[in-house]
C-alpha cells in the first residue's frame, strides 16, 4: 500500500474503485489511490459531471458507485438527479 506524506505526517492511501452502474454494471478494474473517503466522493462527483456532459439523454438509473477495498460500497453518486 502506498504511503502519502502530507505536511510532515504519514498517511496511507486507500484504493477506491468507481463503478458505472445502470442496468448492467461496468466494473472499475484499476481503481485510484486516495487518502480519504471524502476525496473519493468528490472524485465521483467529478466523474458524474463528466458523464452529464457526454450523455445526450438523461438516464435516471445511471450512477457512479464508489467501492472501497474489500468490495464495500461507500457512496453512490447519481449522474442525472
Amino acid at each position: 500500500m502506498p504511503v502519502v506524506c502530507l505536511m510532515g505526517t504519514r498517511r496511507h492511501s486507500i484504493r477506491f474503485y468507481f463503478d458505472v452502474r445502470e442496468e448492467l454494471p461496468i466494473r472499475d478494474a484499476v481503481g485510484r489511490d486516495l487518502t480519504t473517503v471524502s476525496e473519493a466522493v468528490v472524485y465521483a462527483k467529478y466523474l458524474a459531471a463528466d458523464l452529464r456532459c457526454l450523455e445526450t439523454d438523461a438516464r435516471p438509473q445511471l450512477s457512479i458507485q464508489v467501492m472501497g477495498e474489500g468490495n464495500k460500497r461507500i457512496h453512490e453518486e447519481v449522474v442525472f438527479a
